[in-house]
């Protein structure tokens, strides 16, 4: 039974590599396993693109050669190139980081903030706007985890197989080589591209007859007459119209005349081309951000109508983010293993992003804590993007030792306000017990008085034996 070769990694170069210089010694050159030839970049028209798109689309034998190098071209479009670079800004300005239990893992944290990951997160997610993508992970010379990306000219996703040349038909197949990763759903998908395309072309065909326009009516032309038999002054006036500019001419004979037939409504004609250049702009952010509001500002568009386009853009982003999280979480499980980076029992993460600026950051806070709810010192820190100072723990026990001591002032001043509360009611209770006792006496000297004022006024009745009168 024959030994299976060991797996390795992917190579590639230019002509030049073809034909091994040295095929033994410290220099030997091996042949690489992919050639790359350049792309062709211009002069595409729709009749191109329908065939490309037909060749691409063909089940047995097809071709997407010509279809992938129109898909280079049309990122040259600043507009195309911009929108899918919000897209990609999604997925990579949010950090992303490994939790194990809900807490970080520094050892898998510590390889994916290299530079790699962030560009490869992008890269994952050009396979929405590609059709697929295939990458193939290892080591550096550096220690950290490195990737190649298989040029999309040099894979065939439905045979499986690398290609050496890119109008190949046959080559080798990917399980030959080690740590690959493939990101797609269906492997004949030709990706957003071949949707965005038509209004690539389209805009840069209006461009070219807009840039004819201004040539033609934006410069004055110049007109210059000379005798039909004066050759010498007709030969003048032709040197001299060369080192005066390069703008529209007419040099005739005073015999003849030059009538300029203009448009009727120039300034129309101005504005039907920019309306069909943003026509072009806004079918391209639809399809790939979901709105308009968002990269262009509308005469009708009001804060409300562009809070609505931001919310769209930013639930399409948050869905760019679950798909960069399953790739991660599923289908690089093996592949990080495989790399020396223990994976298993935690899972890849966002963290979340708080939208909000310092100032309502502070509001936050403020209400939080009079909810009495604790914040930790170290997050308004991080919040308002202040320095922690070096004597931190110095300056705050000084001021919980003033706050302690203002707490004391208080309370003594609190006891202060409360000692007359308190001997209020005793004092009014012994005035109106001594406000009783006076009445008391008040009442026993009159009653007194008035028994002996009876008897002064009535006398003393006689006695029966000796002063009884007879009547």
């Amino acid at each position: 039974m024959a030994r299976p070769k060991k797996k390795r990694r992917i190579t590639e170069g230019g002509y030049t590599q073809i034909t091994p210089a040295y095929t033994t010694g410290p220099y030997a050159r091996v042949e690489p396993d992919i050639i790359l030839q350049m792309p062709e970049l211009f002069y595409f028209d729709m009749s191109s693109y329908i065939s490309a798109l037909n060749a691409a689309k063909a089940i047995d034998f097809y071709n997407r050669t010509r279809l992938y190098d129109m898909y280079e071209s049309a990122m040259l479009d600043l507009h195309l190139g911009g929108i899918i670079e919000k897209r990609k800004v999604g997925v990579s300005r949010i950090p992303i980081e490994f939790r194990r239990n809900g807490n970080p893992d520094d050892n898998v944290n510590k390889e994916i903030r290299s530079p790699w990951f962030r560009k490869f997160v992008k890269e994952v997610l050009m396979s929405k706007f590609y059709g697929y993508s295939l990458f193939q992970f290892y080591r550096g010379d550096d220690g950290f985890i490195n990737y190649y990306h298989v040029p999309y000219k040099h894979y065939d996703p439905v045979r499986r197989v690398i290609l050496k040349y890119q109008s190949d038909t046959e080559g080798i197949p990917v399980d030959a080589f080690e740590n690959m990763l493939f990101v797609g759903d269906n492997p004949r998908d030709l990706g957003m591209m071949a949707e965005l395309l038509p209004m690539v072309l389209y805009k840069r065909s209006n461009f070219g007859n807009w840039k004819q326009f201004c040539e033609i009516f934006g410069m004055p032309i110049r007109e210059y007459t000379y005798d039909a038999g004066d050759e010498e002054a007709r030969s003048r006036l032709i040197q001299d119209a060369r080192r005066q500019g390069a703008n529209a001419v007419y040099i005739h004979p005073k015999e003849s005349s030059l009538n300029l037939i203009e448009s009727a409504n120039k300034s129309g004609t101005v504005d039907l081309y920019e309306r069909f250049k943003d026509a072009c702009n806004t079918e391209m952010s639809v399809r790939v951000l979901g709105n308009t509001l968002t990269t262009d500002a509308k005469s009708t568009g009001t804060q409300a109508l562009g809070t609505v386009h931001q919310e769209e853009e930013d639930m399409l982003k948050a869905d760019d983010r679950d798909f960069i999280l399953d790739v991660l979480n599923y289908n690089m499980t093996d592949i990080f293993n495989a790399l020396g980076v223990n994976t298993e029992g935690g899972e890849f993460v966002y963290v979340k992003n708080r939208n909000l600026n310092p100032n309502q950051q502070v509001d936050v806070i403020q209400k939080v804590k009079a909810m009495g709810v604790p914040v930790s010192d170290d997050y308004i820190y991080e919040v308002l993007l202040i320095d922690k100072p070096e004597d931190y723990e110095q300056q705050k026990a000084e001021i919980k030792a003033q706050e302690e001591a203002n707490r004391k002032l208080q309370q003594e001043m609190a006891n202060q306000m409360e000692k007359p509360q308190d001997t209020e009611p005793k004092r009014k209770s012994d005035r109106r017990m001594n406000m009783d006792n006076e009445s008391k006496a008040w009442y026993e000297r009159a009653r007194t008085d008035f028994r002996n004022w009876l008897c002064d006024f009535f006398g003393v009745a006689p006695k029966k034996k000796d002063g009884a009168l007879p009547f």
